[in-house]
C-alpha cells in the first residue's frame, strides 16, 4: 500500500481513460496559461519600471539637499558642493535651480518646467549626454557654445512644438508674471481708505508715544512695539513656526504702498534700547514716520499705477535660449522641459546668487535612501536630505499600484483554472464513489483517500506551473517576434512614442517567478483538497449499495 495513493492518482489522471481526465488536462493547460500570462506581463512591467528609474536617474539627482534655515536659499553653494562631494559613497555634487517658465516659440506659449544645473560638473553633463535622443543626430551637450544661453530640451517638448537643435526659444520667468499680476490686481482705493482704522490709530500712537528730548526722541518699548505690530499685520513678513519660517499673506494694496509700510517699519526698528523700558530714536524720527504716512494718505493713484507699469517694462525681459540638444524622455517617464546653465536659472528666478538645492550622484542609486539617512545624521537639522525614492514617491507609488492591480486581475485566470480543477475532482469523487467505498471496505484509511485526490491537484499544479514557466520565458525571449505579429494586424499595444523605446523592455526576476509558480501549485492543491475531504469521509456503506 506504500504507493497506493500515487498509483491511483496517476491512473485517474490518464487522459485516455475517461472524458473527465481530458477535462483535467484542459485545466492543466489553463493553469499553464495563467502562469505564463502573469510571468510575461509582470516581466514586461518590471522592464518598464526599470527603464523609468534608469531614465529618471539619468536627469535627476540621486539625493537632494535643501537648506532648512532662512529663506531656504543656499548662497555658499560652491563651498557646499565641495563639502558634500567628499562624503562617503558620493560621486559628485552640483547646485540646482528648478521652476516653471512661460515658453514662447513659433506662436505657441505654454508653461514648461526647467532645471538649471552647474555646467562645470562633468558627471552631471556625462549623465545627461547619455540620454541624448538618437532621432536627433545633431544633438550635443555644449552649454558654453557662443555664450552661456544654451539649452537641452526634452523629446516630448521638441515633438510637441516641432523644435530642432539650432533653433531658438524664448522664456519668461513665472516670477515675472507674479509681478505683472501684482500691478494689474490692485484695488481701486488707497490702502489708507481700505484700512483707515489701522492707519489712523497708528498715526495717533506715533504722535502720542514718541517724545522729543535733548538730541533724540524716545518712546516706551512695549507701547511702540504694539503699534509696530498693528502696522506689520498689513504686509507679508516672515514669522517663525514650529516647522520653520514662513511668510504671512498680508493685506491687499499697491506695491508702492507696501514698500512705504516697510520703510516705516525700518525707521521704527532703528532704535537704541536702554534700561527702563524705553526705545531711543534719532532726532526727527517721528517727523519722518508721519511724512511717510502723509504720502500714503495723499497717494496719487494714477501716478502710482503708471509707475507700476513702467516697472513691468523694465522687469519682464524674455530670455532667448539656443537649443543645443534633445534628450530622450517619454510620456511615461517625463523629465524637465529643458536644462539650462545655473546662472540663467538664478536670473529667471531672481535668486540673487543663491540656489535652491544641491544634487548628489552616488555610487549605487538603488541604495540612496540609506545614504540619505546617514547624510542627514551628519549634516543635522539645518539641512533637509531626500533621496529620489522620497522625492518621486508618488510617481513610483502609482507604478506599484498599477503592478498590484495587474497581478490581481490576471490572477483570476489561475483562480478560474483552480475552480475547474475543483469541479473535475468533485465529479471524479462522484463517479468513483463505489470504488472509494470498496477501498475503504478493504481497509484504506481516509488519509490515503484524501492523498489520492490531493496528489492529482498537486500534479496538475506542478505540471501547469512548469509548463507555464517554460512558455512564459519562451514568450519573453521572442517578445519582439510576437509584437511584430500583433502589429501586422494593425494593433500596437505598446507604442514606442508612449514608452520611448524601440524594443519592448522586459526584466525577469527569479523570486517573482518562484512566487507565481508557488501560488499556482497552492491554489491547485487547495482546489483538490475540498472534494478529497468529501470523498474520504463519505459513508462506505452508502457508496456500496448500488454494487
Amino acid at each position: 500500500m506504500k504507493s497506493f495513493s500515487w498509483t491511483l492518482a496517476l491512473r485517474y489522471l490518464n487522459p485516455l481513460r475517461t472524458f473527465v481526465s481530458i477535462i483535467t488536462l484542459i485545466s492543466l493547460v489553463g493553469v499553464a496559461l495563467g502562469v505564463m500570462v502573469l510571468i510575461v506581463v509582470l516581466s514586461v512591467h518590471n522592464g518598464f519600471e526599470r527603464n523609468l528609474k534608469d531614465t529618471l536617474l539619468g536627469f535627476s539627482p540621486h539625493i537632494s539637499v535643501y537648506s532648512n534655515t532662512g529663506d531656504g536659499r543656499i548662497y555658499d553653494w560652491a563651498e557646499m558642493e565641495e563639502t558634500l562631494a567628499k562624503e562617503p559613497r558620493v560621486v559628485s555634487a552640483y547646485a540646482l535651480v528648478e521652476g516653471f517658465v512661460l515658453l514662447d516659440s513659433k506662436s505657441w506659449q505654454k508653461p514648461v518646467y526647467f532645471r538649471a544645473i552647474n555646467v562645470d560638473n562633468d558627471d552631471q553633463l556625462e549623465a545627461l549626454g547619455e540620454l541624448l535622443d538618437p532621432d536627433y543626430p545633431t544633438s550635443k551637450i555644449d552649454f558654453n557654445f557662443e555664450g552661456d544661453k544654451n539649452a537641452v530640451i526634452s523629446k516630448q517638448l521638441a515633438e510637441g512644438l516641432g523644435l530642432e537643435p539650432g533653433e531658438e526659444i524664448r522664456v519668461i520667468a513665472a516670477s515675472n508674471l507674479d509681478a505683472v499680476m501684482a500691478v494689474y490686481n490692485v484695488p481701486g482705493e488707497r490702502a489708507w481708505d481700505l484700512y483707515p482704522d489701522v492707519f489712523e490709530s497708528f498715526q495717533s500712537e506715533v504722535k502720542r508715544l514718541i517724545e522729543k528730548i535733548d538730541g533724540a526722541e524716545k518712546a516706551r518699548s512695549v507701547e511702540i512695539l504694539k503699534a509696530y505690530r498693528s502696522l506689520e499685520a498689513l504686509v507679508p513678513v516672515e514669522v517663525q513656526t514650529p516647522t520653520g519660517g514662513m511668510m504671512t499673506e498680508g493685506k491687499e494694496m499697491r506695491p508702492v504702498e507696501r514698500t512705504k509700510i516697510y520703510e516705516i517699519m525700518d525707521l521704527l526698528a532703528e532704535v537704541d534700547r536702554e534700561e527702563g523700558g524705553f526705545d531711543f530714536f534719532a532726532k526727527g524720527r517721528q517727523e519722518e514716520v508721519l511724512m511717510k504716512l502723509k504720502e500714503m494718505r495723499e497717494l496719487d493713484l494714477e501716478k502710482a499705477d503708471n509707475e507700476g507699469f513702467r516697472q513691468i517694462e523694465e522687469f519682464v525681459v524674455p530670455q532667448t535660449l539656443l537649443i543645443q540638444g534633445v534628450y530622450a524622455d517619454s510620456k511615461r517617464s517625463q523629465g524637465p522641459g529643458f536644462f539650462i546653465p545655473l546662472t540663467i536659472g538664478m536670473e529667471l528666478k531672481d535668486l540673487q546668487g543663491g540656489v535652491e538645492s544641491i544634487g548628489l550622484r552616488i555610487e549605487d542609486p538603488y541604495h540612496a535612501e540609506e545614504t540619505a539617512r546617514a547624510l542627514q545624521a551628519n549634516l543635522g537639522e539645518e539641512w533637509i536630505v531626500q533621496s529620489w525614492m522620497v522625492t518621486h514617491a508618488s510617481q513610483f507609488q502609482l507604478v506599484k499600484t498599477e503592478k498590484l492591480m495587474i497581478s490581481f486581475t490576471l490572477s483570476f485566470i489561475t483562480i478560474l483554472s483552480a475552480f475547474s480543477i475543483m469541479a473535475v475532482m468533485y465529479t471524479v469523487t462522484v463517479q468513483k464513489r463505489q470504488e472509494i467505498g470498496v477501498m475503504k471496505a478493504l481497509g484504506a484509511r481516509p488519509s490515503q483517500i484524501v492523498r489520492v485526490f490531493l496528489y492529482q491537484g498537486i500534479i496538475v499544479g506542478v505540471g501547469g506551473a512548469i509548463l507555464g514557466l517554460g512558455l512564459g520565458l519562451l514568450a519573453i525571449e521572442y517578445r519582439e517576434v510576437i509584437m511584430k505579429l500583433i502589429r501586422s494586424f494593425g494593433v500596437d499595444p505598446f507604442p514606442a512614442e508612449f514608452h520611448g523605446m524601440s524594443e519592448l523592455p522586459a526584466r525577469v526576476m527569479p523570486d517573482q517567478l518562484l512566487l507565481i509558480c508557488a501560488i499556482a501549485i497552492v491554489l491547485c492543491s487547495l482546489a483538490a483538497l475540498i472534494p478529497a475531504l468529501v470523498a474520504a469521509f463519505r459513508d462506505p456503506a452508502k457508496s456500496l449499495r448500488n454494487l
